[in-house]
């Protein structure tokens, strides 16, 4: 959780230092400016296919090393609204205190919402997304520990760009059932919240455009139980 916090003020400093190099406006100049005119049309784009790679920081000793690749999904419905959608496959250990040692866990994560987006200025939106997900675990050597978890999750956002930079925040509330890993750590300590939970999720995050298609980004995923740095790519159609 530390470094997670660490990362979300240096992607403020970022951005802050982003915005004070720019303006907010869609004709401002920036130090970098993109090669064609920035408009109100295509300032911030919700037509676009994310990848990356992270890694998770987990809140408890009896699960760490764990790591994930991802792909996602953002396409505007009208003006208005927009689908998202997202897969993930990672792994982590599993520290069981039975003396039984660690065991390795797979876990495939599937996530679908429609989001709406308000105008605040032409480079400026203010967002609100809601939506489900699906966790599939296995757990090696361990078969009757496998499980499938879902969730839902709903909040606000915002997402403004300042030249070539980029930032977005999310806070969403979220749910959770069937989550048996918190429940083995429920009944091994007092660190688990057992299979059924419910929580806040915080996502900063901050691109760099290369192009009108191409920006690189770093993202963070903080909530109580685990949090998880990102580093990807995104392609805008």
């Amino acid at each position: 959780m530390k470094k997670a916090l660490l990362l979300t003020i240096s992607l403020l400093l970022v951005t802050i230092g982003g915005v004070r190099a720019g303006d907010w406006s869609f004709s401002g100049k920036s130090p970098a400016p993109l090669a064609g005119p920035i408009t109100p049309e295509n300032c911030l784009s919700y037509d676009y296919i994310n990848v990356g790679y992270g890694i998770d920081s987990f809140d408890t000793p009896y699960m760490y090393d764990g790591d994930f690749w991802s792909v996602g999904f953002s396409k505007s419905l009208g003006s208005a609204f927009f689908l998202t959608g997202s897969y993930s496959s990672g792994s982590h250990d599993f520290y069981q205190l039975c003396g039984c040692g660690e065991v390795g866990v797979d876990t495939h994560r599937y996530r679908m919402g429609l989001g709406a987006r308000k105008h605040l200025t032409s480079c400026i939106d203010l967002t609100f997304e809601g939506g489900f997900d699906h966790v599939d675990a296995r757990f090696d050597a361990k078969p009757w520990y496998n499980h499938d978890s879902w969730g839902y999750y709903f909040g606000p956002g915002i997402r403004a760009r300042a030249g070539r930079f980029e930032m977005f925040a999310k806070a969403l509330y979220t749910g959770r059932e069937g989550d048996y890993e918190q429940e083995l750590l429920r009944n091994q300590t007092n660190a688990g919240l057992g299979s059924s939970w419910n929580g806040w999720l915080f996502c900063p995050g901050v691109l760099y455009h290369l192009t009108d298609s191409v920006a690189l980004e770093v993202s963070a995923e903080i909530s109580t139980l685990d949090s998880a740095v990102l580093f990807g790519a995104r392609y805008m159609f």
